[in-house]
């Protein structure tokens, strides 16, 4: 026998499942991708490179080669104006082996000439070819950073335990994407000690759709998870500041009450239950009733 507490984490609205995507580069076939994304009201973020704006290129990795045109500075704003943008490194550096001082020199600049384009505070990283060490870590922490994406796949639809070691669910050309999107979908019950509720998180470049002669894939992996009445639609800052609201929450010792002390209502629930109750900003809530299992 056990007690289940109504204490886990939904998304806004009580909702179970959330949809985000992770784009690299800052490339001209973001145009496109940015314009499939709008017209089904999915929201994402595009990491960029500060020091190479307006760079002309060329990219194979070992298949087709493509145009690797970056975006100007001038067009940031306005082309990414419905998503979040985030960081990249200044010059797309892989950072393993550099010393803790260089790398925060790489991930900072990047940062602070983010902002004085944008205008606004940058708390996202991407970790350029999926670097990552110590020495990385560390110097994402120094500069400041919320969270920060790698290239390795979970295939599940879990909440990070460490935002700045953040593995996305798939990529999407991944050869089971379109199976993962109906196993998120579904109804069916999700079982994680965390929280029931569900995040797929898919990441990628443009301008491989290029490469491969696939975007039809990619419309119809966005067609499928679009305009679902009870999927929340978000930016990977978005869904990192909705989760960290709720690692804030106070709760009493004998988990009947919960005060938030932060400006953000957060819903919680129980892993078995369908129940929610909004935990509003600067209030004391009473949690559901504990289910007896």
């Amino acid at each position: 026998m056990s007690f289940q507490i109504n204490d886990r984490l939904y998304w806004p609205e009580g909702k179970r499942k959330a949809f985000t995507l992770s784009y690299d580069d800052g490339i001209e076939q973001d145009r496109r991708l940015v314009r499939m994304m709008n017209e089904r009201k999915v929201r994402g973020t595009f990491n960029l490179n500060s020091g190479l704006f307006g760079r002309k290129g060329r990219v194979a990795a070992g298949k087709k080669e493509v145009d690797h045109i970056k975006i100007p500075a001038e067009e940031i704003i306005r082309l990414y104006e419905n998503h979040e943008v985030a960081g990249h490194g200044v010059n797309h550096e892989s950072m393993y082996g550099m010393d803790t001082a260089r790398c925060a020199e790489e991930i900072l600049t990047c940062r602070k000439e983010l902002e004085q384009i944008t205008g606004r505070p940058l708390t996202g990283f991407a970790y350029a070819f999926g670097a990552v060490d110590e020495n990385i870590l560390n110097a994402v922490r120094l500069s400041g950073i919320f969270y920060a994406r790698t290239i390795t796949s979970t295939y599940k639809f879990d909440i990070p335990l460490d935002f700045l070691q953040w593995n996305p669910t798939c990529h999407h050309d991944d050869e089971r994407v379109m199976e993962l999107a109906d196993a998120f979908l579904s109804d069916d019950f999700y079982f994680s000690m965390y929280s029931p509720a569900k995040l797929f998180y898919v990441w990628g470049h443009s301008y491989e759709f290029d490469q491969n002669d696939n975007w039809d894939h990619m419309e119809k992996l966005l067609d499928k998870v679009a305009f679902k009445d009870d999927v929340w639609y978000a930016t990977n800052g978005q869904i990192q500041s909705y989760v960290d609201a709720y690692r804030k929450l106070i709760f009493s010792v004998d988990s009947t009450k919960v005060f938030n002390p932060t400006c953000t209502s957060i819903w919680l629930g129980g892993i078995f239950s369908e129940k929610t109750v909004e935990v509003k900003p600067g209030e004391i809530t009473e949690l559901l009733p504990a289910i007896e299992m």
